[in-house]
């Protein structure tokens, strides 16, 4: 269920989004109100469920995470309604795993993006994947990416476009790019 956010509640979130670790002193000054208050708003926040967590953005390839992959499967009639909460819960654990989505319907059920230190280690993962799990799910398709693929990692705009327009939806339309030099 949507919230309704006053104008500091709003004003709390945009800053988190532009630095989590941004001090409630810092706010006080930007918003213009007291550290109790920010501290209150911050409590509400985070009791209502609107604040989840504070994360940290790193850079993958320093870390040695080389590779990306984006993977399609279809389970195979029945096996998922089959599994339990618990042994869904297990399958979508595990380090390599970044994102997992599930669709309602259609030929691809899910789509997980993974995270490896190399071509071998997504190698070993998906041969293990599919000699061990191949009755359950099939690999539809597998696109793999480098770390130079992954051009855009946040939906913080999408946040604050949607903090920015105050409950009224404003329809979408891609960004118009700046020209080029020499067009």
């Amino acid at each position: 269920m949507k919230s309704k956010l006053s104008a500091n509640e709003k004003e709390v979130i945009k800053l988190l989004l532009s630095n989590g670790r941004m001090q409630c002193t810092e706010m006080t000054k930007r918003i213009g109100i007291t550290p109790q208050a920010v501290g209150k708003i911050m409590d509400k926040l985070e009791n209502s469920g609107i604040i989840k967590g504070y994360s940290t953005l790193v850079d993958y390839e320093k870390l040695g995470i080389e590779v990306f992959a984006v993977a399609f499967f279809r389970f195979k009639s029945g096996s998922w309604s089959r599994l339990e909460n618990e042994d869904i819960k297990n399958r979508v654990k595990g380090p390599h795993l970044i994102r997992f989505y599930r669709f309602a319907e259609g030929d691809i059920t899910h789509m997980v993006l993974y995270g490896f230190r190399s071509l071998r280690e997504l190698d070993n993962y998906f041969h293990v994947l599919q000699t061990e799990r191949g009755h359950i799910s099939e690999l539809k398709k597998l696109y793999v990416l480098s770390p130079d693929s992954l051009l855009k990692d946040s939906p913080n705009e999408l946040l604050l476009k949607v903090l920015d327009e105050d409950g009224g939806e404003v329809l979408a339309r891609p960004e118009t790019p700046k020209p080029m030099p020499g067009e």
